[in-house]
């Protein structure tokens, strides 16, 4: 009887860092510094044991990291939103500090002393590289360490210093080579032109973005452009200090096909990392909820035993990979059989990941970028001005979701794949199409090349040896790609602000359904504007006779505080009306036009007509 072989799972390579010393790679919550020359490993987390790996893999995959200009020193944070900073020669760990928030993205200044962080409520604080000293016998806690102070106020418990806050999520961040400005972008559209390090200084914003904003990137070859992208299906370029958009470049056609992992639609994924105890991660198993929902056709409840937000992989390119996990394998067979319906079916959601850009000498100059859950890398020529057509969009495919990708030295470029597991026994090199890092090489022309050698000695470490192994459960805790159901502020059409009203948007112009352009909605869309437009029609009704009753009302008030007016002011006044000619002769003078009565023109009106007559 044949029996197969068993499959052996990595971590994947998530971050990548290449400096002129040391290489650094980052799978899952561990760091490995490979020396460039030799390929080989010199320092690893993997190599810890005791209380120290314990301390390690409780903090988590590490999320964010960021290396100084001289390749000393190494910031990062996991899960558990602690701040370690570590020192690359021996990998020696300095200083852990907590974090009021989960942080979005970490960077050095220019002298190496001083660390950034953005977070996901909307500030950037400021950290020194070495910690201050605080005294022994203070055991006080400092402000803004517990829950409801890091919630109410913008204190730090590790002494942060304020740099700038947005009202809205904040997605990335970088300082200008000068370091005089910063440049933040949030969630909801807006890019901040900042003072640095006075950030409540607003010097400019360059609004133009219809959906969230998730990567910014600032040429070196043209510093005073900004290049932008997040799930626009356009990249924009500014002029960052006047806030005027250079160019759009058109990206959504080429780069939603190539989008493997859907993001589960109306399924939302985020989490602030607030928890009561602080080391959760994102979507981890410790955090999953289970609901009760009844089964269609059934009776009975079912439990949804997935983790909410959990984009998937679409065909089979990524089978087993990290994005996945290996909830294929647990799902019961009772889910298979339940039909999905149309409008719960995962969709396609476009995040823009990384943009970097090079300057290929005589080859031109080119802007790269990668989108999450797609299996292409893209880029295209760098226009040097506005004018003229956009330019063209290239893809190359690797067939596997791409992680991460770096520019390296000699006209290289670095690129991170998210592979499925391979059989035990099987080598690398017999399939590079599932290596889990890919090096290119510009030095041909316009158009990368995939090098196929083995003869680079970090490539084929990447490819063996730092591959780390990695449970199935292990590698849910990863939750790649869960921009896809973060960045989106909701994924509900009904609830979501970029997106026109329901009943605008069925609607269709005038002479549209002669040209065929009828909007085909859902059966949900259909029972939702069906109701829309139900309740409009009774609001619409019911304002209408509150209108008509309130006018008859406020005629009946007006004719009531009239009569009681006139009776209040004087008895003969009230009564003049009936009184005959002869009789309204004889009132007296006062009586037949007092001040104030709303009845002077009557009592006139009879006198006048007595005095006629007796004539």
């Amino acid at each position: 009887m044949d029996t197969q072989a068993p499959v052996a799972t990595f971590w994947p390579h998530t971050k990548l860092l290449l400096g002129p010393l040391w290489t650094i790679v980052v799978s899952g919550p561990h760091i490995q510094v490979i020396d460039p020359i030799s390929g080989k490993i010199v320092h690893s987390t993997a190599r810890l044991v005791g209380a120290a790996r314990d301390a390690l893999l409780k903090s988590g995959p590490i999320r964010c990291l960021a290396v100084d200009g001289s390749f000393s020193h190494l910031a990062t944070v996991g899960d558990d939103k602690q701040l370690k900073t570590w020192q690359i020669v021996g990998l020696r760990l300095m200083s852990v500090r907590p974090l009021p928030k989960k942080p979005t993205e970490i960077a050095f200044t220019r002298n190496g002393l001083t660390l950034l962080i953005s977070d996901k409520f909307g500030d950037v604080f400021s950290y020194p590289l070495y910690p201050k000293a605080k005294p022994a016998g203070n055991t006080v806690p400092s402000a803004g360490s517990s829950k409801r102070g890091a919630l109410t106020s913008h204190e730090n418990p590790s002494d942060g210093v304020l740099v700038l806050g947005h009202v809205s999520l904040l997605t990335s961040f970088l300082l200008t080579r000068d370091e005089k400005y910063i440049v933040t972008a949030d969630r909801d559209e807006h890019i901040r032109v900042s003072w640095y390090p006075k950030g409540y200084v607003v010097e400019r914003y360059c609004l133009g973005h219809e959906k969230f904003v998730s990567e910014i990137h600032i040429p070196h070859f043209a510093p005073e452009v900004l290049i932008s992208g997040g799930g626009d299906p356009v990249l924009k370029m500014w002029d960052w200090m006047s806030g005027e958009v250079v160019a759009d470049v058109p990206i959504a056609d080429v780069v939603e096909p190539y989008i493997k992992v859907k993001a589960p639609k109306g399924r939302r994924g985020w989490d602030d990392g607030d928890n009561e105890e602080g080391g959760a991660g994102e979507n981890q198993p410790a955090r999953r909820r289970r609901r009760g929902r009844k089964a269609q056709g059934k009776g009975k409840d079912v439990e949804e035993g997935s983790t909410e937000g959990t984009p998937v992989v679409e065909d089979g390119e990524a089978e087993g990979s990290a994005a996945s996990g290996e909830a294929a394998q647990e799902a019961p067979e009772d889910d298979a059989e339940m039909a999905v319906p149309e409008e719960d079916v995962d969709k396609t959601v476009l995040v823009i990941y990384k943009i970097r850009s090079c300057d290929q000498g005589r080859h031109g100059k080119f802007v790269l970028f990668s989108a999450v859950g797609a299996t292409a890398l893209f880029y295209f020529s760098y226009p040097e001005s506005g004018e003229g057509p956009p330019p063209k969009i290239h893809a190359i495919d690797f067939g596997h979701p791409v992680l991460d990708f770096m520019m390296g030295v000699y006209q290289t470029t670095w690129v991170l794949l998210d592979v499925p597991p391979a059989q035990a026994g099987v080598a690398t090199s017999r399939a590079n199409k599932s290596s889990p890092a890919v090096l290119l090489s510009w030095a041909s022309g316009s158009q990368p090349v995939v090098v196929a050698e083995d003869d680079v000695p970090t490539l084929t470490t990447l490819r063996t040896s730092a591959r780390l192994r990695a449970t199935p459960d292990e590698l849910k805790t990863l939750d790649l790609y869960s921009a896809l159901s973060s960045m989106p502020k909701n994924v509900d059409p009904e609830h979501d602000p970029l997106r026109r009203d329901l009943l605008a948007e069925a609607t269709p112009e005038p002479g549209a359904e002669d040209k065929g352009q009828k909007k085909e909605l859902s059966q949900r869309e259909q029972a939702r504007l069906k109701k829309k437009r139900a309740l409009a029609a009774k609001l619409a009704e019911d304002k209408k006779g509150e209108g008509d009753e309130g006018e008859g009302d406020e005629r009946e008030r007006k004719r009531v505080r009239s009569d009681s007016e006139a009776v209040g002011s004087d008895v003969g006044v009230a009564s003049s009306v009936t009184l005959s000619h002869a009789t309204a002769s004889q009132l007296p003078t006062a009586s037949r036009r007092p001040r104030g009565s709303s009845t002077p023109c009557r009592i006139v009106q009879c006198k006048q007509q007595v005095s006629d007559d007796g004539d």
